[in-house]
């Protein structure tokens, strides 16, 4: 079953798990800027569905560069997936503040991608072998 990988700040929402939906893949992470393209492209190569990060609203990060280094390393992730013809709406950040709903926001996102399933929907191609010299 293809799944949505959140990524969630602890400071978006508290420590706890707060999706019990089985389509979602919640990782509490203690800043969002520990994410790096690296986990984004893996969700992808594992076949999963889209990727959510949710990172704190600008000024409210309490490692002041976090939120900015996750939103950098998401798009970075994006320009990434489009060179292998990935769509890279299929990456979403989210800046969370108090009045934020995460359940509409995480369902929307969801309603998004069903429409872009079969749009360079596949999962990252094997890179090609290399020949010996």
């Amino acid at each position: 079953m293809k799944h949505i990988i959140l990524y969630r700040c602890q400071q978006c929402g508290g420590r706890r798990k707060l999706f019990s939906e089985n389509w979602v893949r919640e990782f509490v992470l203690t800043c969002s800027g520990q994410l790096e393209p690296i986990h984004i492209l893996r969700a992808f190569e594992d076949g999963e569905f889209g990727v959510c990060v949710v990172h704190c609203a600008p000024g409210e990060c309490r490692t002041l560069a976090g939120a900015r280094a996750a939103v950098r390393h998401t798009e970075y992730a994006r320009q990434l997936l489009e060179e292998v013809k990935i769509h890279p709406a299929r990456v979403k950040t989210i800046s969370f503040r108090p009045d934020c709903d995460l359940h509409a926001e995480l369902n929307s996102f969801a309603e998004q991608l069903k429409h872009l399933e079969g749009q360079a929907a596949g999962a990252i191609p094997a890179a090609p072998e290399r020949k010996k010299a």
